[in-house]
């Protein structure tokens, strides 16, 4: 069994208020604040992450690195699925 998403945790996002429409489709994010029930949507998260869009009033995307999520729009990416991948840097000097 999976552990629920918690604060803490970065997670891909998969859906969206637009369904397959939303611009944030495939951004991973970091899972912030419980916001609460929502009477479809179930529990709601506060999330942040680069690149994070949210419809203005004028019915255009602005990026705002940051918004809301229901739980059922995010994937929780495991963290030990990172644990066994080294990242390696070469620094070039000419």
């Amino acid at each position: 069994m999976r552990e629920p998403l918690k604060s803490g945790d970065r997670a891909l996002v998969i859906s969206g208020l637009g369904r397959d429409k939303s611009p944030n489709i495939g951004l991973v994010v970091a899972v912030g604040q419980c916001l609460g029930e929502h009477s479809q949507h179930g529990r709601i998260w506060h999330c942040t992450g680069a690149g994070i869009k949210q419809m203005a009033d004028t019915g255009t995307y602005v990026t705002t690195n940051e918004g809301d999520f229901a739980t059922s729009w995010l994937q929780k990416i495991d963290p030990q699925a990172n644990r066994h991948h080294k990242v390696r840097r070469k620094s070039l000097t000419v």
